[in-house]
C-alpha cells in the first residue's frame, strides 16, 4: 500500500491523504511524491530482504493509487481518491504511477495498481453483495476514464472490485476485464482481486456454487491473481475440467512477466544501493511539507489571517489539535517527525508569545461538557485557533473505522453537534479573531461553523509536516492555494440515494 507513502510497513514520509492532493491540482507535486515514496519503498525492501523479512507489506508490488469517482460525500473511503472529477483522477494519477514505477522501458521500480475496477464508491456496508449499476454513458465518461488513462499510463496492475457491475462480480466481468480492459485498452499487466471478492462470489453475491466454480470464472474473465482463500480450489475445478492448464498458464505468464520486470531474477537493479537515509530523507520531507501547504483551503477569512508571529497570547483549543491520528488518515505509515498542529503553531510564534492549550471538547461525545474551564482562556487570548473536524476513527474502509455505526461511511456529513456547540461556546465569550481549522477527508455540511468562525481553513488530513504546514499559512509564509476536489453540499437533503449510481 502506498497511497500517499509507503504504508502498513512502518516507518515512511506520510504525504497528505490523496482528496488533500487533489486539492493541489499540481501534476508535477505529485509526480515527485511518487519518485520519493519509489525510492523510499526500494530502501525499505532492501533492508527488509536483509534482516529476512519477506511478509505482507515488504515488497515492491503496490495497490495504489485508488481512482474510484468520489461520486458521493457520504463514502468514507473517498479520501483514498483524488475527487469527483475524472479528468483530474487522470491527471494526478497517471503523474503519481509515472513515480512509482519510474521511467525505464524495461525495468520497474515498483509495480503501482489501479484500483477498483471498476464502479465502485460505497456503500461500504454492502459492497459484498451490491451491484453497481450505472448507465452505459456514465460508465464511460465517469467511471472509467481514470482507469483508461492509467493503463495508457503503463500501470503494470488493475486491481477488480468486491460488487458488481451490471450483474457480473467485476472479478468475473468479462465487459470488464476482457473487453475493456485488454481488447479496447490494451492492458498487458495483471489483475488482482480485492482481498476475499472470489469468496464473495459464493458467500454474497450468490451467483456461483462454491470456491472452485467461483475461481475457474474469475481466472478465465481474467482475474490472474487471488488476493484471499478461493484459489486454493483452482486443482480441483482444473480437476474438473472447468478450467485448462493453459487457462493457468496466461495468469503464470503475467505475474511473473511483472516480477521479471521488478528485477527478482537480475542478480542487481540500479537501485539496490539505496540505504536507511533514503526513508524520510530531507528532500521527501520537504515535499511533504510542500503539498500539505498546497492541499489546504481557505474556505472564509474576515481579515483576521494571517496572524502576526509576534502575537502576545494565542490560545489554541480542540480535540484534534494535537491529535497525530488527523495527519495520517488511513493507509499510512509512520513518521518518526509528525508535526501535530500544535507543535506547527507553537513552533511559529515568537518565543515571548504566550500560548495555552486546551484538548476542550471530546471529539464525537453528544453533550458538551458541563464543567467548561475552556471559554475563559479564548476571552483572555488575542486570537483563538480551535482545531475541529472529523478522524480515521469515523469514516474510511468497512471494519477500519471503529468508531462508524456505519462501516466508514459517513451518513451524516455535520459536524459532532457537540462540536459545533463548543465552538459557540467560544464565540459567546469574546469577540476577539476566532479561526477555526477543521480536519476530515469528505465534506463537513454544517453552516453554523462558517457562520461563527472569522476564518475557516479545511485541512484534510495533511500528513506528517500538516503541523508545520497549517502554521505557514496562518501566519503568513505561504498564501493557501488548495482547491476543494469535491463538492460541499450544504445540507444531507441536496443528496440523491446513496446506492444510486447514476449520474444525474
Amino acid at each position: 500500500e502506498a497511497l500517499h507513502g509507503v504504508a502498513r510497513t512502518g516507518r515512511a514520509t506520510v504525504f497528505p491523504q490523496p482528496i488533500g492532493l487533489a486539492s493541489t491540482c499540481d501534476e508535477d507535486l505529485i509526480l515527485r511524491m511518487g519518485e520519493a515514496i519509489s525510492n523510499e519503498a526500494r530502501a525499505k525492501f532492501n533492508a527488509a530482504t536483509a534482516i529476512g523479512n519477506r511478509g505482507q507489506y515488504a515488497g515492491l508490488t503496490f495497490w495504489s493509487p485508488n481512482v474510484n469517482i468520489f461520486r458521493d460525500p457520504r463514502w468514507g473511503r473517498g479520501m483514498e481518491t483524488y475527487g469527483e472529477d475524472p479528468f483530474l483522477q487522470a491527471r494526478l494519477g497517471g503523474a503519481f504511477v509515472r513515480g512509482l514505477q519510474g521511467d525505464d522501458p524495461a525495468r520497474l521500480k515498483t509495480a503501482a495498481c489501479a484500483k477498483h475496477f471498476a464502479v465502485h464508491s460505497g456503500p461500504e456496508a454492502l459492497r459484498h453483495e451490491f451491484d453497481a449499476v450505472a448507465p452505459r454513458r456514465d460508465l464511460y465518461e465517469t467511471y472509467l476514464p481514470a482507469f483508461e488513462a492509467l493503463a495508457g499510463e503503463g500501470v503494470e496492475c488493475f486491481m477488480c472490485a468486491y460488487n458488481r457491475v451490471d450483474g457480473q462480480p467485476a472479478c468475473g466481468s468479462d465487459f470488464l476485464l476482457q473487453e475493456t480492459l485488454r481488447e479496447d485498452w490494451g492492458f498487458e499487466g495483471h489483475v488482482v482481486s480485492d482481498c476475499w471478492a472470489i469468496v464473495d462470489f459464493y458467500e454474497n453475491h450468490k451467483v456461483s456454487e462454491n470456491a472452485a466454480t467461483a475461481s475457474a470464472w474469475a481466472l478465465k474473465s481474467g482475474t490472474d491473481l487471488n488476493c484471499g482463500s478461493a484459489y486454493g480450489a483452482l486443482p480441483q475445478a482444473l480437476e474438473e475440467g472447468q478450467i485448462t492448464e493453459a487457462d493457468i498458464d496466461t495468469a503464470l505468464r503475467r505475474l511473473l512477466g511483472t516480477k521479471m520486470k521488478l528485477g527478482f531474477f537480475d542478480p542487481a537493479t540500479p537501485w539496490d544501493e539505496l540505504g536507511d537515509d533514503t526513508v524520510e530523507a530531507a528532500a521527501h520531507v520537504a515535499i511533504a511539507r510542500e503539498a500539505a501547504q498546497k492541499s489546504i483551503v481557505l474556505l472564509k477569512n474576515e481579515s483576521v489571517l494571517p496572524l502576526s508571529p509576534d502575537i502576545g497570547h494565542l490560545y489554541v483549543v480542540g480535540p484534534q489539535a494535537a491529535n497525530t491520528g488527523v495527519l495520517y488518515g488511513n493507509y499510512n505509515g509512520y513518521s518518526k517527525d509528525a508535526v501535530t498542529i500544535l507543535e506547527g503553531i507553537a513552533g511559529r510564534v515568537g518565543v515571548g508569545t504566550s500560548i495555552q492549550y486546551n484538548y476542550g471538547q471530546l471529539p464525537f461525545r453528544k453533550n458538551v461538557n458541563p464543567m467548561d474551564w475552556t471559554t475563559g482562556g479564548a476571552a483572555e487570548a488575542d486570537a483563538t485557533i480551535v482545531v475541529l473536524g472529523v478522524s480515521n476513527l469515523v469514516e474510511g474502509e468497512e471494519g477500519a473505522a471503529v468508531a462508524s455505526p456505519t462501516k466508514g461511511d459517513r451518513i451524516d456529513l455535520g459536524l459532532p453537534q457537540a462540536q459545533v456547540d463548543f465552538l459557540r461556546l467560544l464565540r459567546g465569550s469574546h469577540d476577539k479573531p476566532l479561526i477555526v481549522i477543521l480536519t476530515g477527508g469528505s465534506p463537513i455540511v454544517t453552516p453554523e461553523v462558517y457562520e461563527i468562525a472569522d476564518a475557516v481553513l479545511f485541512a484534510w488530513y495533511p500528513g506528517q509536516q500538516g503541523g508545520n504546514a497549517i502554521a505557514d499559512i496562518v501566519f503568513g509564509d505561504v498564501s493557501p492555494s488548495g482547491r476543494l476536489a469535491i463538492t460541499f453540499p450544504t445540507s444531507d437533503e441536496q443528496l440523491p440515494p446513496y446506492e444510486d449510481y447514476s449520474m444525474d
